[in-house]
């Protein structure tokens, strides 16, 4: 070592090393930081993802990360202790239709940003399953038409007509239970009167429920519908077939217009021209109107009636005065 040459004190070269190995440590926990914020490649487009009620931010974040939303279950947890101390987790459902970062998703999730949308749909009086299905189809893509459809038909006739708020997440279960639940409310108000009619005419709630998913597509105003009712209550107790249309457009989807004589003469307890008696079940889901209608029917003197061309109704106390109306408002 010449006069010249000072030594480096040692501890400034611990400094140094020090400084350096931080700054390093700094770096590579910036680059896993971002690493592992970044949404993952095969982020999965317009997922929903149900975090259960109780859920803890770890049993969140293991949710996230199966599902493919997140890349890190620890960064996840990192970053809700950042935004909200790590508690907080807010249940529910969230939609993720593009990717996002870790932060975002904890952020969502902090807060119960589920940015789902509900869509209104309207089931109209008198739809079947299958118009119930095709609705619902319509209106939500990707929607569980089958289970659906199988779900409805079990329960025809029990399926409130209404408009309802559903989320696009929403399922074939959940829409049954929603129109179930609205039936079985909807008609609370009315029950004295259907206990009431049941018990005088010896009739059961199966049985209201049939006649009026009948009297339902069978007219369109409430004093039509209540002579008719009228009309086929009279008919279902003298063992009278009710010599009815509607039935065919359930089991064959035709109207009126479309049925053939061979249509009338087809072998099914639906053909309510050969077979006396309520269908086997009802045809589709009444209103509260056409309910009400059936529960507090007119009575006249009348055994036929039919509809023009304008729906007007014409009515006739036998046989022959039913044919002289048909020939002048239907041929």
């Amino acid at each position: 070592m010449t006069e010249t040459d000072t030594p480096v004190p040692r501890k400034r070269t611990y400094v140094r090393v020090i400084s350096f190995g931080i700054f390093v440590c700094v770096l590579l926990l910036g680059l896993i930081v971002i690493q592992y914020s970044r949404s993952p490649n095969n982020f999965p487009l317009h997922t929903i993802i149900t975090i259960p009620a109780g859920s803890t931010v770890t049993q969140a974040g293991t949710i996230l990360q199966r599902a493919g939303i997140i890349r890190s279950e620890i960064a996840y947890r990192i970053y809700t202790i950042l935004i909200h101390h790590g508690v907080g987790i807010q249940a529910g459902e969230y939609l993720f239709d593009q990717p996002v970062s870790v932060v975002r998703v904890a952020y969502r999730t902090m807060f119960g940003i589920q940015d789902l949308n509900k869509i209104k749909i309207t089931i109209p009086e008198g739809s079947n399953s299958k118009d119930i299905t095709s609705i619902m189809t319509k209106a939500i893509p990707g929607f569980a038409s089958s289970t659906l459809y199988l779900l409805a038909k079990e329960h025809e006739g029990y399926l409130f007509p209404d408009t309802y708020f559903f989320y696009e997440n929403t399922t074939a279960e959940q829409v049954i239970d929603a129109l179930s639940t609205n039936f079985n409310n909807q008609i609370i108000p009315i029950s004295s009167s259907t206990d009431t009619f049941s018990i005088q005419h010896h009739v059961s709630l199966e049985e209201i429920i049939a006649m009026a998913s009948i009297i339902e597509k069978e007219a369109t105003s409430t004093v039509d519908r209540k002579i008719i009712a009228g009309i086929l209550w009279k008919r279902l107790a003298d063992k009278y077939p009710l010599q009815v249309d509607p039935p065919f457009y359930y089991i064959l989807g035709k109207n009126s217009s479309q049925i053939t004589l061979a249509d009338l003469k087809i072998n099914s307890p639906y053909n309510l021209y050969t077979h006396t008696g309520l269908p086997p079940t009802p045809i589709d889901n009444p209103g509260l109107d056409a309910l009400m209608a059936t529960v507090n029917p007119t009575t006249t003197k009348y055994w036929y009636y039919l509809s023009d061309t304008k729906g007007n109704m014409h009515y006739a106390v036998n046989y022959e005065e039913h044919l002289v109306n048909k020939a002048k408002w239907v041929n």
